[in-house]
């Protein structure tokens, strides 16, 4: 077996201990790593967003079961609408994607992770600069704005964490809420995206059997971010994992660059 495997693996792993609330940045980490780590193994790294999407909505469900009783469905309603035009958006962009040569979308969706990852930890380091909650708009429109975002966003990469966080955080709820309300969010919104994956054909290259066989290490992450969520604070953990994002984040966008401009 390919040792890239076990970079699948930890980032798989990192699905349940996010979905659980612990580590608020590692969520923009599992594409970008699932990515690079695949795309060494005969699957390529057309698999990625295939075999991952039923593993978030997996690791959705345990933290939607896990919060069941803490979560503000007002606030997600507010988001619904900006959402369902985002999933529209992000799924003809991910279909015009798939119409171009394989080299040329599998470039230009290492420029989005890429782009994105540097863009999403530079505001969050922004608004942390600030010091304060910072609200841009104002309701409903700042709702229905992060929520099409969000969905293009989580549709082409899976990397909609950040934004929905920019926007919880100034709300002020606690963090068991915080929690429990981007569990039902998520999962809405990874359910939305099944139909334009199967017609996209993302699952082609990797199968639901195939994801199925990687449920346990959701789990096993679950349980570990349920844990560390109650004992531990993820402040410093979160400096780390954001500042390895923002590094993995160039290194994917540069990559990506030099795949589109090299002569063919």
């Amino acid at each position: 077996m390919s040792p890239w495997w076990l970079l699948v693996f930890l980032a798989v792993t990192l699905i349940g201990i996010t979905k659980s609330g612990f580590g608020s940045g590692v969520g923009l980490m599992i594409v970008p790593m699932t990515a690079i780590a695949i795309g060494h193994t005969p699957f390529g790294e057309k698999a990625a967003l295939g075999l991952l999407l039923p593993l978030l909505i997996a690791g959705d469900l345990i933290a939607v079961w896990q919060y069941r009783r803490l979560f503000s469905f007002t606030i997600v309603k507010r988001l619904l609408p900006g959402t369902a035009a985002g999933v529209v958006i992000g799924s003809l962009l991910l279909w015009w994607i798939g119409q171009h040569r394989q080299e040329l979308a599998n470039a230009l969706m290492r420029i989005e992770i890429g782009g994105e990852s540097i863009l999403l930890v530079g505001l969050h380091w922004w608004r942390t600069w600030r010091r304060h909650a910072v609200k841009l708009l104002p309701e409903p429109l700042r709702g229905a704005v992060t929520g099409a975002f969000a969905a293009v966003s989580s549709t082409l990469a899976h990397a909609a964490g950040p934004i929905i966080t920019l926007y919880l955080l100034p709300l002020g709820i606690d963090r068991q809420a915080y929690v429990g309300t981007s569990a039902i969010y998520f999962f809405i919104l990874n359910s939305a995206k099944l139909p334009a994956y199967w017609a996209t054909g993302q699952f082609r290259y990797a199968r639901l059997a195939f994801s199925m066989q990687f449920l346990p290490l959701v789990a096993l992450g679950a349980a570990v971010g349920w844990g560390l969520n109650k004992r531990i604070s993820d402040r410093v953990f979160s400096k780390v994992v954001y500042a390895l994002t923002f590094a993995l984040g160039w290194y994917i966008l540069i990559d990506g660059i030099g795949k589109l401009v090299r002569p063919r």
